[in-house]
């Protein structure tokens, strides 16, 4: 199902790029293993390279710019950031159509198993580009996932190796049970636009999928959960299980806070403690006439 020849990457774009006090975002899009194109931000430091880099994947509601004010303060740490869409948020080139049209269109997004197949397949295909980038260390790459990333992110963890830690932000283990019993608008909608027969199957090969089933194969990884007390989704239980199914080296920090960790900065800080241990780097110790120095997009 994940089977997965990492090859030279094609159809890598630079759509434009903005320079900022210490740092460049760079809009960009890679082709997808499967079809179409990832659209993404680079966040490039100016520091002396190579760098740490840290492979971002939004909430269900979100987009690449959910984290993209983490990204740039990571950039002050000398951090490089990639943050994708994933496929069920891109907007097809297309001619418009009706608002009606276009939520059954994404309900059946959001029902095809194919879809989270090719979220974990983009990823990996972005885990290509930073390890193809000059200006990467490729033994220093982090994952960071809220929500919908952080039920994914559990599996990838399970089956990709390049990655040295996962920071896995209010995730579910079991994404089939959340279809099954969430109150969640869409959940809600899935349930009730599908044909039961469908719904079955859906459900049927989601299981499959469950992050439960992978995360226990991170190793040699370490991942860190970091759980809300006041989640209105994902109940105190389910995060546990989350966290004893997961391999070790591990660790879990609850905060005071709900599902999408509203104005809680100290997740924030408790992250970037976390990266700077396990991927970051010395940055002023990093001699400027390295033969690596160049932030170029060289591959």
């Amino acid at each position: 199902m994940f089977e997965y020849k990492g090859n030279s990457l094609t159809g890598f774009k630079e759509i434009a790029s903005v320079s900022k006090k210490g740092y460049s975002i760079k809009d960009v899009y890679f082709e997808s293993p499967f079809k179409g194109e990832v659209p993404a931000y680079l966040i490039v430091p100016d520091t002396a390279c190579p760098h740490p880099a840290v492979i971002y994947l939004h909430p269900g509601h979100g987009s690449r710019d959910s984290f993209l004010k983490e990204a740039k303060l990571l950039a002050s740490k000398g951090f490089m950031s990639l943050l994708i869409n994933a496929p069920f948020n891109r907007k097809e080139r297309t001619q418009e159509i009706p608002e009606k049209q276009k939520l059954v269109r994404t309900i059946e997004v959001l029902a095809d198993i194919e879809k989270y197949i090719q979220t974990i397949m983009d990823l990996r295909r972005g885990i290509d580009l930073l390890c193809e980038l000059e200006c990467v260390d490729e033994n220093k790459i982090a994952y960071v996932g809220q929500s919908f990333g952080g039920t994914w992110g559990g599996v990838l963890a399970g089956i990709e190796h390049r990655i040295k830690t996962y920071n896995l932000i209010a995730g579910y283990p079991n994404a089939s049970e959340w279809h099954l019993t969430s109150d969640h608008p869409m959940a809600e909608l899935i349930r009730c636009f599908l044909t039961p027969e469908r719904f079955e199957y859906f459900i049927a090969n989601l299981k499959k999928l469950d992050a439960i089933h992978y995360v226990k194969n991170a190793a040699p990884a370490s991942i860190y959960f970091q759980c809300a007390k006041n989640d209105e989704y994902i109940n105190h239980d389910q995060s546990s299980s989350y966290f004893l199914a997961a391999s070790s080296p591990k660790k879990i920090s609850w905060y005071d806070t709900d599902h999408l960790f509203t104005n809680c900065e100290e997740a924030f800080q408790d992250r970037l403690e976390w990266l700077c241990e396990h991927i970051g780097t010395e940055i002023a110790t990093i001699s400027k006439g390295s033969a690596r120095k160049q932030n170029n997009f060289t591959f």
